[in-house]
């Protein structure tokens, strides 16, 4: 199984969520949604550093609280995700460094599927973890349909997405150049030219944007066995995959 280093963009403020307090630090069972991100990644045996982008005093504490048992960093964040997710990456040591990007708020991920975009990265350059739509699609303009979408050739991005740190280089330098924003990583990528493998996930592995999804989070991460308790931060091991999780890369690719 594959080494890698996460990245973490943890400056966004969750404007959506209707809170002063930024969605990555609002309470899920009794501690900080980042903190149940970290503990995933920090309890995966190839995982070798957690770099998080955002304000270091208020991820300090943080940190320090969760005594995590792989080496931590925090770097600054930038204005908007992308140019928090460069200011990781460039901390990373090694051009042919694995590197996976991650949703502060993207609690309920398994580490099966973890490890297989990780893996996946190692086998073809860059990988993103996504699931098949589920619903009818329709194109929208001014309010009306202009077309429906075929949903048989549509997948929904998640977290983790990975590549290569060199490559991630690449794909940000040709941003700055163009000018291009983007709301994935792996777009960037694209925009490149490299192609990027598909990971099918779970529609499990939600990520916290509006209020009702910290309870929709909270039941999956009880389901999943990982609320916080004490037993369960003084489990000694470290895992590579989850009692509930598989994953299967698909020949999919996301190209531009």
């Amino acid at each position: 199984m594959t080494e890698f280093t996460v990245c973490i963009p943890a400056a966004g403020s969750g404007t959506r969520m209707n809170s002063e307090t930024p969605k990555q630090f609002l309470p899920l069972h009794g501690r900080a949604v980042l903190l149940h991100t970290l503990d995933l990644f920090a309890r995966m045996e190839r995982c070798r550093e957690i770099i998080i982008a955002g304000e270091e005093s208020s991820l300090k504490p943080l940190v320090e609280q969760a005594d995590l048992s792989v080496p931590v960093r925090i770097v600054p964040g930038g204005a908007r995700r992308q140019d928090s997710v460069a200011s990781a990456i460039r901390a990373v040591q090694g051009g042919d460094t694995v590197v996976l990007v991650h949703d502060a708020a993207r609690p309920c991920v398994q580490a099966a599927h973890v490890q297989a975009v990780a893996d996946a990265v190692q086998a073809s350059g860059a990988a993103v973890l996504a699931v098949p739509a589920r619903d009818t699609l329709k194109e929208v303009r001014d309010g009306t349909i202009t077309r429906t979408i075929d949903r048989n050739a549509v997948w929904q991005a998640q977290t983790p997405q990975g590549a290569r740190a060199a490559l991630y280089l690449d794909a940000f330098r040709h941003a700055d150049e163009q000018g291009i924003e983007a709301t994935d990583d792996v777009s960037l990528i694209e925009f490149i030219g490299h192609p990027v493998r598909v990971v099918e996930g779970s529609a499990t592995n939600i990520k916290i944007t509006v209020p009702e999804d910290l309870a929709v989070a909270a039941a999956i991460l009880r389901e999943q066995g990982r609320t916080g308790t004490q037993l369960e931060r003084d489990e000694p091991q470290r895992h590579s995959g989850t009692k509930d999780g598989s994953a299967s890369v698909k020949d999919t690719e996301v190209s531009q």
